[in-house]
């Protein structure tokens, strides 16, 4: 964490004699407009207790967690993936924008207090397999969780999981074919054994990914497991525009 808080300070000085512009829509003198953080809409309530996707009825799980159990205790995601958040995650996530990922979890951290998940030990950011990480040089999902486990008061363990295979990407796939796309995918390291962790990812579509991330921390002997996304996406709202790929 030293590292990240010398990054801090650094990008202070910077915006002191290079005026930073707006990640959501590139308004100068501002990393993160308040126009933006206006415009920024929750999913609707209520959401299903288990995946965190809206849905009609309050009482029970949605039809598809119903169906397949997911085993992550709660998925919660603080914004839709629309708009100026789905700018700013996009500059996050291909342009390493630590500034605006610092910013932009500010507003998400009063969210994820909220939520009220006790006795939470870790932050986990889901990991890239090795050869995407090669190839960007960095885990976007860790630059979301570092400034929110900071904030929070909560450890971030950056290799408590591991990607143990390539897997295609998710985009364009159904329900079914995400989640048997990442099964068995990921292995958890023994420090979670009686821990409660929460994954962290940038955006969560039908919640495959953090299941199956889950699933791996639970076979660890993790106690218990939530998943947490900066923004939630419909899966007929995740086809690539303009060269993206999420």
């Amino acid at each position: 964490m030293w590292r990240y808080r010398l990054y801090r300070l650094l990008w202070v000085a910077l915006d002191g004699l290079f005026p930073p512009d707006c990640g959501g829509c590139g308004k100068t003198g501002v990393r993160w407009c308040a126009e933006c953080r206006r415009q920024v809409r929750r999913p609707e309530e209520p959401l299903c207790p288990r995946c965190g996707q809206s849905k009609v009825s309050s009482h029970a799980p949605c039809s598809f967690c119903a169906h397949t159990s997911p085993v992550a205790a709660a998925v919660r995601s603080w914004a839709l993936f629309e708009g100026p958040v789905r700018q700013a995650l996009h500059r996050i996530k291909y342009r390493r924008d630590l500034a605006l990922a610092d910013a932009l979890m500010a507003d998400v951290l009063p969210y994820f207090r909220s939520l009220g998940w006790r006795e939470v030990d870790a932050l986990i950011p889901v990991p890239l397999s090795s050869q995407r990480l090669q190839q960007r040089g960095y885990n976007q999902a860790a630059l979301l969780a570092r400034p929110l486990a900071l904030g929070a008061g909560v450890p971030l363990w950056p290799r408590a999981l591991q990607r143990v295979r390539e897997t295609r990407s998710q985009v364009g796939l159904n329900r079914t074919e995400r989640r048997k796309n990442v099964d068995g995918a990921f292995r958890a390291a023994p420090q979670v054994r009686g821990r409660v962790v929460v994954v962290v990812d940038d955006v969560a579509t039908s919640g495959a990914t953090l299941d199956a991330c889950a699933r791996a921390l639970l076979a660890a002997g993790a106690r218990r497991v939530y998943g947490f996304t900066v923004a939630r996406a419909p899966l007929d709202a995740d086809a690539p525009r303009s060269g993206q790929r999420w």
